[in-house]
């Protein structure tokens, strides 16, 4: 294999992994939710906002379609988000180092950027 399949072969093999946690995850919150409800616990029948869902809420006036879309993923990789923000990955990479920008590391010590904390950077800038 040449470099450029083995580099796409690992991107796809890290995608998948991302949608197993991802699935793994919604089904514990299923399963807890289903366990408070039998238990008689939920304090209401609508499960509570994610802070995701709520940003998009609170800011739809300033959210176009793309913005919506991005936010689709919890994290996304530096390529995409500087394509994206029109941040270049140098930026983005001191933004994260310097805590402007939520970011998660794979097992290979790729960056991985929480979309809503870009999003929100764009929008409402430096605080």
């Amino acid at each position: 294999m040449t470099r450029g399949t083995l580099d796409l072969y690992r991107e796809a093999i890290e995608q998948i992994a991302e949608a197993e946690k991802a699935l793994i995850d919604c089904r514990a919150r299923l399963a807890i939710i289903d366990k408070e409800s039998e238990l008689g616990m939920l304090a209401s029948d609508t499960p509570s906002k994610s802070s995701t869902e709520q940003f998009i809420d609170d800011h739809r006036d300033k959210l176009e379609p793309d913005d919506i879309e991005f936010l689709s993923e919890r994290h996304r990789g530096a390529k995409e988000v500087a394509r994206y923000s029109e941040i270049s990955e140098s930026t983005l990479k001191r933004m994260a180092d310097t805590g402007k920008l939520e970011v998660r590391h794979t097992d290979a010590g790729h960056r991985r950027y929480r979309t809503l904390s870009v999003v929100r950077h764009l929008i409402e800038g430096d605080r």
